[in-house]
This record gives structure tokens, sequence and C-alpha cells, in this order.
């Protein structure tokens, strides 16, 4: 099924699922920059200070790991492209680069390595605290909707 091919509802509901997924990056994007005690803001600038590579990257890999990108047919990966506009109007090679390094981070035994273990586990926490949160707040929403 092509998108030209959909109802105005499926669309509808595409562009909605797509909003969530581009909402969802957005609080990525925050908590790695609370996670390092940076503004948003520097992890969109043009720096290449060490510590906010860092974070930058660790942005993009969590944008990658823990989002999906829904397609008319199918959902993929989040695209690097939607991440680098998100992250300071990067191109889509510097994306992949960076997802790239932190993976191969993450699987090193360097020593500066397992700080960034930590850090990232930590980050993915605050993210998963975060959407348990949000749900346990929508579920109670629900049910004083339909108590009444």
């Amino acid at each position: 099924m092509q998108p030209d091919s959909l109802d105005e509802g499926q669309r509808a509901a595409l562009r909605r699922l797509q909003r969530a997924q581009l909402a969802e990056a957005r609080r990525i994007r925050q908590a790695v920059a609370d996670g390092y005690g940076l503004p948003v803001a520097q992890l969109r600038a043009a720096g290449r200070a060490r510590a906010v590579s860092e974070a930058r990257q660790v942005a993009m890999h969590a944008m990658r790991a823990r989002l999906r990108w829904p397609l008319a047919t199918r959902n993929v990966p989040f695209p690097f492209e939607r991440i680098g506009t998100l992250l300071g109007e990067r191109d889509h090679s510097t994306i992949m680069h960076g997802v790239a390094a932190i993976v191969a981070r993450l699987a090193g035994d360097a020593e500066g390595d397992g700080c960034l273990r930590y850090t990232v586990r930590t980050i993915h926490a605050r993210l998963d605290a975060t959407y348990e949160g949000d749900a346990a707040r929508h579920a109670a929403r629900h049910a004083a909707r339909h108590a009444a």
C-alpha cells in the first residue's frame, strides 16, 4: 500500500503517529541534555567539544534505537535524516557515524566506556520511568472519565 493509496483517515492516523515519534525524539533529546547537564541548544549547536559531541552521539544512538518511523506499509528505524534535523540540521552521514561510534564504544573495553555505558543506561532508565509515569497518568484519567 502506497501513501497516495491511503484514505484520508489512514493518512491522518499516519501523520499522528509520525508527530508522536517526533515528540518522543524531542523527549530523548531533552533527557540526554539533562543527563549530561547541557542545554538542548548545545546539542543542536555546531560545537565539537568532547562532552557535547559525546552527548550528541548518545542522543543519535538513543533515537535510532528507541524509535520507529511509521510508514504506510511498515515501521522502519527512525530515519537518520530526521535525527539530523532534530540535532541541528546535521547530515545523515554524520548521524550514521555518531550511532556507529556509540555502538562501538558500548561494545568496547576501553576505560572510559564503562562511564558511557552507565550514562546511557541512566538516560534509558529515566526515559522508561517517564513513559511509565505517563502511562499511569493516562490510565488514571481514563478510569476517572469512565467512572463518572
